[in-house]
């Protein structure tokens, strides 16, 4: 389990080419005919920045001696400058003789300035009295602008990753010089991938009005993901010009309901298990799978030790804890993630926070967490060294191989968990659909069981993390099912025509609709991971007796429920005397007694 390696001969040559076998043999899933977005751009530059600054990029755009004419060779078709100081007699004798539109601002004004959009689509406006006054509108007689050349101290913009056709420059100096010659390589018609695909269905995000699930909302860093208000819910909208892929929402997201493209994360983790299946056949020995920036991987020497497969990701965080562990559960010795330089914050805090999850997880079930190991930039030798770790046997070879942990080793998993996910189901139905991101993830996590030692407990897991369970007040509980209707995962299950309450924790992603939405606050989340095998199992958190109609004999409702809605309509009109037995009939005889009466008496309707 978590056994060292012992001090044996480690042959580098064998192990390397037994990691061009396995690259050989399973090529890493590419989309050759990708969804794209594209942007149009005509020119039109919006600089913003005092009078020193501007009147650099008058000089610079237009052309020290040539002026207007340089200015239009190099594509520019308009430049509106917004002044954030007075404008001295230098920068305005310029303006006038370029013909360039010059909007000073008070510093009243700086404030009330607002910025949004992308390449060939921005807009600028100040809020004004009787409504927003929007600059290329007014100053232009246009919609938008196309470029932004930002060149004061603090960026309209304070994004990590700015939309492309937007540019900070603050210092005067060589970089702000070549990045305003250059801005006529923003002029044109341009494309880039679609990054990624939203699965509504599986969105965790809200639900009859209640919020859950925020994660991806908090990863972005470029701001590309909006909760959208509707009539009753919110929904998780990508803009795809502001997406740049960097695929953290996709690895945070633990319903699969964001998924990247490029390419798909599920074929990933398959040719993650592949590769490393390929690996042993041919006698590699040690395996360490890196997971690197593929725009960086060229910087990296990995031929210098054969156990080390560089898995080239195009962005490091579409990669989570779920291929991680894959890794770990297939034999990889340990998982190795290397940084790079200028990495965004938020997604250096997100990949970390999925490091912590992992490790938590690995120590639950009675593994070390160092087989999850962090290299900064500064560390790439150090992350060629071999495994302190021997690989786990048996090994995950593929997940149709893999064992629902706690069941017989002759049942593979596939038949049991892909079953529709209901007590009692334990044969796979046809077409059922293929497993998601959750679902797989906990095929994987019940092999890392069976491979370690679990003691039955809750253990702790970092804030937020999506794994736990729920704790039902069966006191309170009236078994009305409106949480079950809430659950995004299918975690919460009614028992048919048993009034019953089923929980099945592996398919918990700690959202809190059922909390919210439950009329009588009846249940509590239990956040933390339970290293037991009870953990994939249902189990009944509470049921009651059926109540039957006292006319046809029909069952309509719980004992409790009905109990509870006698006490609450005792006093009521509609339901005195001998008409508080229509609550104990279905909806069918309560309607026809109601018509019966209404037949035989027709003032008994008056009284009410």
């Amino acid at each position: 389990m978590n056994q060292k390696i012992a001090t044996v001969p480690v042959d580098t040559e064998v192990n390397r080419q037994a990691r061009e076998r396995a690259l050989g043999a399973v090529s890493w899933p590419l989309n050759l005919v990708a969804a794209t977005v594209g942007y149009q751009s005509h020119g039109h530059l919006l600089a913003i920045g005092d009078s020193a600054s501007l009147l650099e990029v008058l000089e610079r755009a237009r052309g020290l001696e040539q002026g207007l004419e340089q200015g239009l060779e190099q594509g520019l078709a308009s430049i509106t400058l917004v002044v954030t100081d007075v404008p001295d007699d230098a920068l305005l004798q310029r303006a006038e003789a370029a013909d360039v539109q010059l909007q000073p601002l008070l510093a009243s004004q700086l404030g009330r300035l607002h910025l949004e959009g992308y390449l060939g689509h921005f807009s600028a406006w100040l809020d004004g009295h009787e409504g927003p006054i929007e600059l290329a509108r007014a100053l232009l007689g246009r919609e938008h602008h196309d470029l932004v050349l930002d060149l004061t101290p603090t960026p309209r913009l304070p994004l990590e990753l700015p939309p492309p056709g937007y540019f900070h420059a603050p210092v005067a100096g060589e970089a702000r010089t070549t990045l305003i010659d250059g801005l006529g390589d923003y002029i044109g018609e341009f494309e880039k991938p679609r990054y990624f695909e939203v699965h509504a269905d599986r969105c965790a995000h809200s639900t009859r009005g209640f919020g859950g699930c925020t994660r991806c909302l908090e990863v972005c860093p470029a701001d590309a993901i909006k909760s959208v208000p509707g009539r009753i819910d919110a929904r998780i909208e990508i803009d795809p010009y502001l997406c740049q892929g960097v695929g953290s929402c996709t690895s945070a997201c633990p319903t699969g309901a964001i998924e990247f493209r490029q390419p798909h994360s599920l074929r990933q983790q398959d040719t993650l298990l592949a590769w490393l299946d390929h690996y042993h056949a041919a006698g590699g020995q040690s395996a360490v799978l890196r997971f690197v920036q593929a725009d960086h991987a060229q910087h990296l020497q990995p031929d210098a030790a054969g156990h080390v497969i560089d898995v080239a990701l195009e962005d490091l965080g579409s990669a989570g804890v779920d291929h991680w562990l894959s890794a770990i559960a297939a034999g990889a010795c340990e998982v190795r993630i290397q940084a790079y330089s200028d990495m965004p914050d938020r997604l250096v805090a997100h990949l970390e926070d999925q490091l912590a999850q992992g490790r938590a997880i690995l120590e639950a079930l009675g593994h070390d967490p160092g087989r999850l190991q962090w290299f900064s930039d500064e560390e790439q030798e150090s992350s060629l060294a071999l495994p302190r770790h021997a690989g786990l046997t048996p090994r995950l070879r593929s997940l149709e191989q893999a064992q629902v942990f706690g069941s017989d080793k002759n049942t593979p998993s596939a038949t049991v968990q892909m079953a529709g996910g209901r007590p009692g189901n334990t044969g796979a139905t046809d077409g059922a659909e293929a497993p998601g991101k959750r679902e797989r993830l906990t095929l994987v996590l019940d092999h890392l069981a069976a491979t370690g030692h679990v003691d039955g407990e809750r253990h702790p897991m970092p804030p937020g993390s999506p794994f736990g369970g729920i704790e039902v007040n069966a006191g309170a509980c009236t078994l009305c099912m409106g949480c079950v209707a809430s659950c995004p995962t299918g975690a919460l299950g009614a028992g048919g025509d048993t009034p019953r309450l089923d929980f099945r924790e592996a398919d918990c992603v700690q959202c809190g609709l059922c909390s919210k939405s439950c009329p009588e606050s009846a249940i509590r989340l239990s956040p933390g991971f339970l290293a037991s095998a009870e953990r994939s199992q249902w189990r009944v958190c509470h049921e009651d007796e059926p109540f039957h109609c006292i006319v046809c004999g029909s069952a309509f409702a719980n004992t409790r429920t009905i109990a509870a809605i006698q006490q609450k309509l005792a006093n009521h009109a509609y339901f005195s005397g001998d008409q508080a037995r229509r609550l104990e009939m279905c909806q069918d005889c309560r309607v026809k007694d109601v018509w019966h009466e209404m037949a035989t008496n027709p003032e008994a309707q008056l009284k009410l």
